[in-house]
């Protein structure tokens, strides 16, 4: 008798064990929407070096940053990313102040509607409605993909005290780690309650983590705490209290930065932007012209658009240099009306520096009409071993002009000159080069 009470209460133990634990997941589901809204604060204090043999300077930096958007989950292709999502942003706002310099950064209007797409560690967003610009890349980049942050969740049933560590890739999406070297974030479920119709779970999180991100080594030392909706399937609150120490080549502390992050998420159903006649005739996967970039007011008075391959390398003065990923490369320069040479001048003066590298002119076109406004001519080129076309343009409009002079490969010849004559098309000076 004493050992089928035993078993009776064992029993009964084990069901009622059971009945309280809780499978937390993060779903998303395709076509599921959402608004999405965090604030962002952050002080800290940089080491900056300066002449040998003087101390080095500390410079205190603060910012904050104010996020409010609607989402959709979209299909996604697996070559393609591993999440992916259509946002229309309410508010995207973002503060930093250096020292004496303080930069804004908002997403223009014409672009709050944009893609995000998530592969691995990349985050890449555009916008079918226009080019975004690099800066505005950069702090999208920033933000959160929410669903990628599902392995702070266990994959396994567990009772309130429970313990597990998070996923790698939750990690870096909470972290911005690009390699992890040491450290682990250990999470535990604190407690199950209702909260009127909600049945929610409170997870907390903290350790301590060594790698590399963009800004080079460093240490993270984080806590915080996320709920999950635990009927919904979806994370609804994060708060994250972190420190990051910045460190130089010997591992020593070359700065600080202390910051406190917050996120709300919610259900919602009917947003006219995400609604499906809104955005059936939408390109939502990337394309040449989709994921355009704009360069607009740096340097101040010059716009035109280039492929994501393209980077401005260095922009001083009146004159700009672009870098492309397959080696070629254009200089601009930036000149007022009266300063622009004849296109026979720039002609001569092409052939002259061209002489004085010491390449072997093979082949030349004519100067001819690209567009209203814009001549081209180019040469075909030998220098040594490499091969490779100059293709030299000159641009006149009403409030100043530019000369451009393009090295383009011979491998992907035919692509880089379309580039190239694409970006020449969209080149416009704004204003005055003297400012007048």
């Amino acid at each position: 008798m004493p050992r089928m009470v035993a078993l009776v209460v064992a029993l009964v133990g084990s069901s009622a064990w059971g009945a309280d634990a809780v499978r937390l997941m993060e779903s998303a589901p395709v076509g599921a929407e959402y608004r999405v809204i965090t604030e962002f604060t952050f002080t800290g204090e940089l080491t900056l070096p300066l002449e040998k043999g003087k101390p080095p300077e500390r410079v205190k930096m603060s910012g904050r940053s104010a996020i409010d958007y609607a989402e959709r989950i979209l299909k996604v292709d697996p070559k393609e990313a591993d999440h992916k999502s259509l946002r229309v942003y309410e508010k995207f706002d973002f503060r930093k102040t250096t020292g004496d310099r303080t930069d804004q950064g908002i997403l223009r209007d014409p672009v709050r509607r944009l893609v995000m797409m998530k592969r691995g560690h990349a985050k890449v967003p555009f916008s079918p409605d226009g080019p975004l610009k690099w800066g505005e890349i950069e702090m999208l980049r920033t933000d959160f993909v929410v669903p990628a942050l599902a392995g702070l969740l266990s994959d396994k049933d567990v009772n309130e005290g429970d313990t597990w560590t998070a996923s790698e890739t939750a990690v870096r999406e909470l972290t911005d780690i690009d390699k992890v070297d040491s450290g682990k974030l250990e999470c535990k479920l604190e407690k199950v309650e209702t909260v009127g119709p909600r049945r929610v779970a409170h997870v907390s999180f903290s350790g301590t983590l060594s790698g590399v991100n963009e800004d080079g080594p460093m240490r993270q030392k984080l806590s915080g705490k996320l709920i999950v909706d635990v009927a919904a399937k979806r994370i609804s609150y994060l708060k994250i209290d972190g420190t990051q120490d910045l460190l130089d080549e010997k591992g020593m502390q070359a700065g600080q930065i202390r910051g406190t992050f917050q996120m709300t998420r919610s259900g919602v159903t009917g947003h006219p932007a995400l609604a499906e006649e809104s955005i059936a005739k939408l390109e939502l996967s990337p394309t040449e012209e989709n994921t355009l970039l704009l360069v607009d007011g740096d340097p101040k008075g010059i716009k035109f658009i280039h492929p994501r391959r393209w980077h401005v390398g260095r922009a001083t003065g009146r004159q700009i240099t672009m870098d492309e990923t397959g080696g070629a490369g254009l200089l601009m320069t930036i000149e007022l009306p009266r300063n622009l040479p004849t296109t026979n001048d720039y002609l001569r003066e092409a052939l002259k520096e061209l002489q004085t590298r010491g390449g072997k002119l093979v082949n030349r076109t004519s100067a001819k009409s690209l567009a209203d406004g814009v001549d081209v001519f180019t040469f075909d080129v030998e220098a040594g071993k490499e091969q490779f076309t100059m293709a030299y343009f000159v641009i006149r409009q009403p409030f100043g002009g530019a000369t451009i002079a393009a090295r383009i490969p011979e491998a992907e010849k035919a692509a880089r000159m379309k580039e190239v004559e694409a970006i020449v098309r969209s080149f416009t000076v704004t204003q005055r080069p003297d400012g007048k």
